[in-house]
């Protein structure tokens, strides 16, 4: 039994109010518990399924000091103390939408030389991924430019590595639940989000280091 039970649409209004100090009192109030509650819910799944230690951290946007966050997740990273460096999966809310992504950011030096030896040795395959929701490939970790998979084509597979390999760029590839979907105001979402993640895995499990796989 889940203790996630859904988002509500007043949680997806989040993002409509417009001072900085009001949204991020109700992210923190409204929107992180039920995050971390995702986290809890998800995290033994993940780990179970990837046979190794899965550990949640909600984001805090504690660095922030002028303007409020357009969306926020808990990521689920190997590391206990942080996911920022690490291939990571992220579930979160904007104002339209529930997004399930995986990730590689820019300051994830540990797995990003995996990634890009992955994309380059395994080509058009990296991409052959399969959800019942479009997966898009994006040039930011903040959704930002979807490009669905099934449109990268051999041209443009080598932009996506060049982009990629930049030092400040990073890699995310994943879904969106619009907030009218009943699956994002259900417990259900938990199930729809494991499954998510399960069709983006392979990615994952081609750029973790093998020594992690083992802990």
């Amino acid at each position: 039994m889940y203790q996630f039970t859904g988002f509500t649409q007043d949680d997806f209004n989040v993002f409509l109010i417009p001072e900085f100090h009001d949204r991020m009192s109700a992210l923190r109030t409204h929107i992180r518990p039920k995050l971390a509650m995702i986290g809890e819910d998800l995290a033994p799944k993940l780990s179970d399924f990837l046979h190794h230690s899965i550990y949640p951290h909600t984001a805090s946007h504690a660095r922030r000091r002028v303007n409020p966050p357009d969306d926020t997740w808990v990521s689920f990273s190997r590391n206990e103390r942080g996911y920022k460096r690490f291939a990571h999966f992220e579930v979160g809310i904007t104002l339209d939408y529930v997004f399930v992504r995986y990730v590689v950011k820019p300051e994830g030096e540990d797995d990003k030389p995996l990634l890009l030896k992955y994309l380059k040795n395994s080509g058009m395959e990296s991409f052959h991924l399969a959800d019942p929701s479009p997966i898009y490939w994006y040039r930011d970790d903040h959704g930002v430019d979807p490009l669905p998979i099934d449109q990268i084509t051999p041209e443009i597979l080598p932009k996506i590595i060049q982009h990629t390999a930049i030092k400040s760029h990073g890699f995310t590839v994943g879904i969106t639940l619009p907030r009218t979907d009943s699956v994002a105001g259900k417990a259900e979402l938990i199930t729809r989000c494991y499954n998510a993640i399960v069709h983006l895995s392979p990615l994952y499990l081609a750029t973790v280091p093998s020594e992690a796989m083992s802990k």
